[in-house]
């Protein structure tokens, strides 16, 4: 475990049996355990649909057929893995606090480096960007264990200062990731 100021292992320990799950169908390019836009064979049945020609016959349902002497394919839900990105904004109004608690960006560290560390554990990929007025420093997304290291040491270094530039930076994240993440 890492020795951060922004990691609390106890949390990570209660949370780390926790499976963090998308809403929607992830596109990934190794099996995982998200649910998939993409239908094919796979282990999961999903549904019957109508024989088309050109479908491939060895997903023909024979009982289905002998049943209703109409041709229906299998249909089956693959899974795949989830990419996330963590967008930090390090302008200088994360530096607020109130007296007694910790400033915005130890939040955003403590969040960010928390969820990292669980979709690593299981699986999925995590990677960071950080941005001011305009997008600053990315982290691109990985799986290896090793990664997180890297993660946690470049969320520790940011300093906050200058102006905000989140919405312009999300629209260039958004350009450059290009799949669902």
């Amino acid at each position: 475990m890492s020795t951060h100021s922004f990691i609390d292992s106890d949390l990570l320990s209660r949370l780390g049996s926790l499976p963090i799950e998308s809403r929607v169908p992830m596109m990934g390019n190794v099996a995982g355990k998200h649910r998939s836009p993409h239908r094919g064979s796979s282990v999961e049945f999903a549904e019957y649909r109508k024989y088309v020609p050109g479908d491939d016959t060895r997903r023909l349902d024979w009982k289905a057929f002998a049943r209703s002497d109409r041709f229906y394919i299998k249909e089956f839900e693959a899974d795949t893995n989830l990419r996330a990105y963590f967008v930090i904004d390090a302008s200088g109004s994360m530096n607020f606090h109130s007296p007694g608690q910790d400033s915005k960006i130890q939040y955003a560290r403590r969040i960010a480096a928390s969820l990292a560390y669980l979709l690593v554990n299981q699986g999925d990929a995590a990677g960071l960007s950080i941005c001011t007025d305009k997008l600053h420093l990315e982290v691109p997304p990985s799986r290896r264990a090793a990664h997180l290291e890297r993660f946690f040491s470049t969320i520790e270094k940011v300093e906050p200062a200058g102006e905000t530039g989140l919405i312009p930076a999300l629209h260039t994240i958004a350009e450059k990731i290009g799949q669902r993440a």
